[in-house]
């Protein structure tokens, strides 16, 4: 009975975690039920290239969904599939196809499990009994509500770009944690597996999308810059990790390289944003690049087009500010799924306007999200306790990857771009939610605490 008394609060939030568990599990439909795009067909196609081979990584999708739609690949087994094209007005109700229903079963299942296990690490490395009941509810109606569950059930890269990265973001935490309370990092197994675990998912989340690429390039940066810290310099561990993270963004870089998947949206790009004005063809002209029309363009831009195109973005911040100007709706968009009527879903008109609330819809979520990434850092490099630098440093990096896979998502292509940028958008969104509970807990708990080792 004592220990109930004690624990009196974890067990509610877990009761109340547990209702929310079992309403996701049956507020959308069975979960097996899919459907498809314009785009499924090539994640099909992708998946039949052999396991680990070259061909997976340079293909015309990324390795981690070929993986999954291997699942899905065989013409005889898996005949159809419900198609939704929403460009064109067509709008199909979800079907329970053979094949993909174990697709789209794993991409709900791996939401729920992702979504859970970010709050708990959340509320593990809170104090007040009143800001983790708040953020485990939270984060699970960010994740449960129609603004992202709708989604598990499409057959694309959205679902997994989110679960994977959730997965991740709490085996971070946790391994921030530890890292910052051990006089000597990585010593027990616990540790051990729990880096193992934390690369494994990074690499199966950056092989869901080509911008996720550069979400590693900023992980490997600020791992990199751990290595500054005396008892992490010495630790073969974290050195080992650097080098990993490294080797992904090389494998990812090179893999893209050798496809033609990366070349086809710059092209697009350069068509939209470039040719239109002749100032902006000269700087390209400098590049090499021949005339539109000339028979070397498509031998150029397959070579060059990326390197030109990423050269022009660093050198023209004015032409990123403009054009962000122009399309900026896209940037508090709602991002409701299109591809299936959801007239079944019970409750769906309660179960939006609350997604509504916590998936702000305006741009002041970026400017709090900033102002928290700077009260964080400020709090961290005043006091370096243990959990200022934690949190710190875990804010800094989903602030790193939210603005760079924002930013090329939207500057990348021109097709699709509400779907493209939806991820970024939505891991700002988050941020806000995460990094507030943090900020309110130590706030309301001012008492001395542990320095952060060094």
């Amino acid at each position: 009975m004592e220990l109930i008394k004690k624990n009196i609060v974890s067990i509610f939030i877990l009761i109340v975690m547990s209702i929310l568990v079992w309403g996701r599990l049956h507020w959308y439909g069975d979960l097996r039920l899919s459907i498809a795009n314009g785009e499924t067909h090539s994640y099909i196609s992708a998946s039949r290239a052999p396991l680990f081979s070259w061909k997976i990584f340079t293909g015309e999708r990324m390795f981690t969904t070929s993986v999954l739609y291997k699942l899905a690949n065989d013409t005889v087994a898996c005949p159809s599939v419900a198609y939704s094209f929403p460009s064109s007005g067509t709008e199909t109700p979800r079907e329970i196809s053979p094949c993909f229903d174990k697709i789209v079963l794993i991409q709900n299942l791996l939401a729920v499990f992702g979504w859970v296990i970010l709050a708990l690490a959340i509320i593990k490395h809170l104090n007040n009994g009143l800001i983790k009941f708040v953020a485990a509810i939270t984060i699970l109606l960010f994740g449960f509500t129609p603004q992202l569950a709708e989604w598990e059930s499409a057959l694309g890269p959205e679902s997994l770009s989110f679960s994977l990265f959730s997965i991740s973001l709490a085996l971070a935490i946790e391994l921030a944690f530890q890292l910052s309370e051990k006089e000597i990092p990585f010593k027990s197994f616990y540790e051990k597996a729990l880096l193992t675990g934390w690369l494994i998912v990074l690499f199966l989340w950056t092989f869901v999308r080509d911008v996720q690429l550069y979400g590693i390039l900023v992980t490997f940066g600020l791992v990199a810059s751990l290595l500054f810290i005396k008892k992490v310099r010495v630790t073969i561990q974290f050195k080992i990790a650097a080098a990993v993270l490294l080797g992904i963004f090389i494998l990812g870089y090179v893999s893209a390289r050798d496809s033609f998947r990366a070349a086809l949206p710059v092209i697009n790009a350069i068509d939209e944003y470039i040719w239109p004005h002749p100032a902006r063809v000269e700087f390209f002209k400098e590049y090499g690049m021949p005339d539109r029309d000339a028979p070397a363009y498509k031998e150029w831009a397959d070579k060059y087009a990326f390197k030109a195109y990423g050269a022009f973005l660093a050198t023209h911040p004015g032409f990123i500010v403009t054009t962000i100007w122009e399309y900026k709706d896209y940037f508090r968009s709602d991002f409701v799924q299109a591809y299936y009527p959801a007239d079944d879903v019970k409750n769906r008109d309660i179960l939006l306007l609350i997604g509504q609330i916590f998936h702000m819809e305006n741009f002041s979520v970026y400017l709090l999200d900033l102002l928290l990434l700077l009260t964080l850092l400020i709090g961290a490099f005043q006091h370096q306790t243990i959990d200022k630098s934690a949190w710190a440093w875990l804010a800094l990096w989903v602030f790193g990857i939210a603005a760079v896979t924002l930013l090329l998502s939207f500057l990348g292509d021109i097709y699709g771009t509400r779907r493209h940028v939806m991820p970024g958008v939505e891991w700002f969104r988050l941020f806000f939610w995460i990094f507030l509970m943090p900020v309110l807990d130590m706030s309301l708990n001012t008492g001395t605490k542990p320095k952060a080792t060094a």
